[in-house]
């Protein structure tokens, strides 16, 4: 798990430095910067649930949000655009959908972690043990 938390840790880092020629980076660096934040609490292990509870909801809504109407749509214009500038409004979106998605993944992983943990630290079994 730990070497999960430092991969999306990383991953957020750079997603938040990519977002400075965005044309709201405002919004972007801070969305990318708080899962950034929730990764490496996960890699020291100190799960704050209510904030990857809150992180996780944010980052659905978001991710349902800007998803593209059409899939289809969306990849005919990426192949069209044939380069990573935004040309089309509806293309950023469907990307920053996708972002979004990895990190409603990452704070799943996480909250499941969390419950994990708390499941064993209030075990009677480990107690014992």
């Amino acid at each position: 798990m730990r070497y999960l938390a430092v991969f999306f840790t990383v991953i957020f880092i750079l997603f938040a430095i990519v977002q400075y020629n965005d044309p709201d980076p405002i919004l972007w660096i801070p969305i990318y910067a708080y899962a950034a934040l929730m990764s490496y609490l996960a890699y020291r292990q100190k799960y704050i649930i209510p904030a990857l509870l809150i992180g996780f909801v944010a980052y659905l809504v978001g991710a349902i949000y800007y998803f593209p109407p059409s899939v289809g749509e969306w990849i005919n214009a990426e192949e069209t655009a044939k380069s990573l500038q935004m040309k089309m409004p509806f293309v950023e979106e469907a990307r920053e959908s996708m972002g979004l998605g990895i990190c409603v993944i990452a704070m799943g992983i996480f909250l499941y972690a969390a419950y994990r943990q708390r499941k064993t630290q209030t075990s009677p079994v480990s107690k014992i043990v």
